[in-house]
């Protein structure tokens, strides 16, 4: 449901300007423009010096290896909660995903429709073992299907969503298995937290090929947006990265198979209705833009009390 006064009252009419004025677009909290105030929801990677090569593919079958004790660990600092943007994807008849760290502390949250448009978020599901959540809108939107296969080794993704609050497409290489951690709250009215006590998590690492259009510095922001393969199919959702070292991390494949079961969400086998055409290396950047077009990848914004 829209945001509309005549609905809300006079909270609700107050509450549509803060949402669609105050953090419509992502800024660098600087300068005189209101929306461009909010931060990048994106927890920063911390002790880089002690972080070591994520595991290699090693399966003979050209598979990734499963999960491993002795997969390396990164240590990434709790964000810290304000008000902030992130991506979120339709998997279903108003149901969206995104990274558990976007939707943490939000008194209120939902997704941009249009210009000083909200849909509001309602029903959102925190998974406490992997940086993933899930929540509801009464917008429909075209949904994406998730990959049964395992990773190949030397694999591409394409990172679809909204780095530094900005429409943007991100196409990378599988490097291998790692492990992160976490620290920080969650939480926020009308969360839930589910999942079990967070400890480590595994994640992929990718190695950034390619930014479309062409920027440096942080991908913050497009924390929560889908990671697909070459049949379009989600493999991950981006959750943290280190852009000094040009490396991604997204969520396992296990992590994603949880989530979808906590929530008693199906996983779509297609994405046909989304995207109906192989995602390859020239055509990724207009792909990602149909995607954000039809609203299957939207921005989302959170407000914090």
């Amino acid at each position: 449901m829209i945001f509309r006064p005549e609905r809300l009252g006079l909270v609700g009419f107050a509450l549509v300007f803060i949402l669609a004025f105050v953090f419509h677009g992502m800024g660098d909290n600087a300068g005189g423009d209101p929306s461009r105030r909010e931060a990048q929801r994106r927890p920063p990677i911390v002790q880089q010096a002690q972080v070591g090569r994520p595991t290699p593919n090693r399966s003979p079958a050209g598979d990734l290896a499963p999960i491993s004790s002795n997969d390396p660990t990164v240590q990434i600092e709790p964000s810290k909660k304000g008000n902030s943007t992130g991506t979120a994807f339709s998997i279903g008849d108003g149901i969206w995903m995104t990274a558990r760290h976007v939707l943490e502390g939000c008194t209120a949250f939902g997704i941009i429709t249009g210009p000083k448009r909200v849909e509001r978020g309602l029903r959102a599901m925190l998974n406490l073992s992997h940086d993933l959540a899930v929540f509801h809108t009464q917008r429909q939107t075209a949904p994406l299907g998730f990959e049964q296969a395992a990773l190949k080794r030397g694999q591409d993704a394409f990172h679809f969503g909204y780095p530094q609050g900005k429409p943007a497409d991100v196409r990378s290489t599988l490097l291998g298995r790692m492990n992160v951690t976490h620290g920080g709250h969650w939480g926020g009215r009308g969360r839930r937290g589910i999942g079990g006590p967070r400890t480590k998590e595994p994640v992929i690492a990718w190695a950034e090929v390619k930014r479309v259009p062409a920027f440096t510095g942080s991908l913050g922001g497009i924390s929560g947006g889908p990671v697909v393969d070459a049949d379009g199919k989600v493999i991950g959702v981006t959750v943290a990265g280190s852009p000094r070292r040009g490396r991604i991390f997204t969520t396992a494949p296990a992590g994603l198979r949880h989530m979808l079961t906590l929530a008693g969400t199906p996983a779509r086998s297609s994405s046909y209705g989304a995207v109906n055409q192989t995602v390859d290396p020239q055509k990724f950047p207009r792909i990602g833009a149909a995607l954000r077009k039809n609203l299957t990848v939207a921005k989302v914004i959170c407000r914090v009390d």
